[in-house]
């Protein structure tokens, strides 16, 4: 017993460290990618707003089951939605909550987790090349596990990102 109190108070007192940390840390974590593209914004523009052609270069849906597309009419409408089975079994979807002429904005499901946002952002740099940036925006609770999850959140996301990215320009500047 002599053992065991002081334990339980040093666990405690840790537990309050740590929560108090994690206090000083945002709530919400940006993560985001981008790469230049030699093709006029309107070719990409319209290649990120047909959610048909994702599989073909978004390695979120590489490997995935049971992927349905539901494409508005006009590509720049709000509600087209993907949703697919991962290779764990998990039901995700996407659904387009924003679209403008810079780019799109969707809510992203994954499994039971949180939703959170994510979009594309096209932007003219040079007279022939666009910038692309992939952004994602989650909120995180006060949970300290959460926060310090926040601070590793661009290395985990990071590279998938970038590969998509890359994977995008690729097809885009090789294609028509």
């Amino acid at each position: 017993m002599r053992i065991v109190k002081p334990l339980l108070v040093g666990l405690f007192t840790l537990f309050l460290v740590f929560t108090g940390i994690s206090l000083m840390f945002p709530s919400q974590v940006m993560t985001s990618k981008w790469v230049m593209v030699a093709r006029d914004d309107s070719g990409v523009l319209a290649e990120i707003r047909d959610l048909r052609a994702w599989p073909s270069w978004n390695d979120l849906l590489t490997g995935v089951s049971d992927l349905q597309v539901s494409q508005k009419t006009s590509h720049s409408d709000t509600g087209s939605r993907i949703s697919w089975t991962d290779p764990r079994g998990g039901s995700n979807s996407m659904t387009v909550t924003e679209n403008n002429k810079n780019g799109i904005v969707t809510l992203v499901r994954l499994g039971d987790e949180r939703p959170f946002e994510s979009g594309f952002s096209v932007q003219k740099r040079t007279t022939d090349s666009v910038q692309v940036v992939w952004f994602i925006i989650e909120k995180m609770k006060w949970y300290p596990w959460e926060k310090f999850y926040g601070m590793m959140a661009a290395e985990m996301k990071g590279p998938l990102m970038q590969s998509s990215l890359d994977r995008l320009k690729m097809k885009l500047e090789t294609g028509p």
